[in-house]
């Protein structure tokens, strides 16, 4: 699945970045044809490394200078409005290539990515018919009640606006004692990981084609509502290993490679996803499995999968492999969707896609 991103204030653009990374050097190559990082702070849109600096576009330079918002939404609708067309017309340059979807990420507590977010997804609904999915970050709890306060209503603003919502809790995720810029990097690293993997196991390159492929179709089919994804790898037994059979194993090393799948798609289902959800009220699942051809297991898959339908509300349940040869690893990845509510913040939606003819916003009329 090709996406076109859109990155929305600092966390926003930090994950674009990341993303778009993996996509130029990581074993999916060419998942994101195109991104763009958006922002009202110059220092943040500085601080990118991958984006290229034509597609980092500095908004709302009139109304605060090039140094961003704060968390004040007011503000950042203002910067948004008066950003849009520029950034309308570098999506119009950039959708020449293939895209299947479109792919906005902001974080929701700030100002320029929570309140900039719906303003761009409202104005690309209306001009294109291609999907939209946003990845939102959820601040801690320690962030603030200011910044809950900015995450609920930018997600009661996209409600019926995009297809699916992906959600990255920091306050799972955070981790004490480290300097700052090293814990928002090492939570990017991990809202970032799973993603190649999903959009580019139907990306066929070279020899690597599945004997079950998920596609777009299947990604599009599965990704509805409020959503969590979870990624996890064991080791896999290389030639390496089988050459030195007389080593000491470990209890992972002992694994069949059935069992590793399995244990692979369990673990990223229950222990890694990327925030707290009840597994037992997800109404769709996706699953895929990564590593080497020799050790993707058709009965661990089939294993992993009879366990998943068991555990969501409804047996809905999606899912393929992606064989990558020289790797070391089997990697399992997860995601649950459907869901309507996030009980620590107390935010439901309606889980409903507009119809074509409701899709003006009524942000045109503000």
């Amino acid at each position: 699945m090709r996406v076109g991103v859109i990155g929305i204030g600092q966390a926003g653009g930090r994950v674009a970045d990341h993303l778009t990374y993996h996509s130029l050097w990581g074993k999916h190559q060419g998942i994101v044809p195109f991104a763009l990082a958006v922002n009202s702070a110059q220092a943040d849109l500085l601080g990118l490394k991958t984006i290229q600096k034509k597609d980092r576009l500095l908004v709302g330079q009139t109304v605060v200078k090039g140094h961003g918002v704060g968390l004040n939404r007011k503000v950042g609708a203002k910067v948004a409005k008066h950003g849009l067309h520029s950034i309308m017309h570098a999506v119009t340059e950039k959708v020449i290539h293939h895209v299947d979807a479109f792919l906005v990420i902001a974080g929701l507590g700030g100002g320029t990515g929570s309140r900039g977010a719906p303003v761009v997804i409202s104005k690309i609904r209306q001009v294109y018919e291609e999907p939209i999915y946003f990845v939102g970050v959820l601040p801690s709890e320690d962030e603030g009640k200011l910044m809950a306060m900015n995450s609920i209503e930018c997600l009661q603003e996209i409600d019926g606006m995009v297809n699916g919502i992906l959600l990255f809790d920091n306050d799972v995720w955070k981790k004490e004692g480290l300097p700052l810029e090293t814990g928002y990097g090492i939570m990017n690293h991990e809202l970032v990981k799973p993603l190649p993997l999903m959009l580019g196991a139907g990306e066929t390159a070279n020899d690597r084609v599945g004997i079950k492929v998920v596609d777009a179709s299947d990604i599009i089919d599965s990704w509805e509502g409020f959503s969590y994804i979870g990624y996890s790898e064991l080791k896999a037994k290389t030639a390496r290993d089988r050459l030195f059979f007389f080593k000491k194993k470990s209890s992972i090393d002992q694994l069949s490679p059935a069992m590793r799948c399995y244990t692979a798609i369990r673990n990223a289902a229950t222990l890694r996803l990327t925030g707290e959800c009840d597994i037992k009220k997800a109404k769709k699942a996706l699953m895929i499995i990564a590593g080497p051809p020799d050790e993707l297991n058709m009965e661990g898959f089939s294993h992993a999968k009879s366990w998943l339908e068991s555990c969501i509300a409804t047996p809905e349940v999606r899912g393929g492999d992606c064989p990558i040869r020289g790797w070391d690893s089997v990697a399992g990845m997860v995601m649950l969707s459907g869901y309507t509510e996030i009980p620590r913040l107390g935010v439901s939606i309606n889980n409903v896609k507009p119809p074509v003819s409701m899709r003006a916003s009524a942000f045109e009329a503000e």
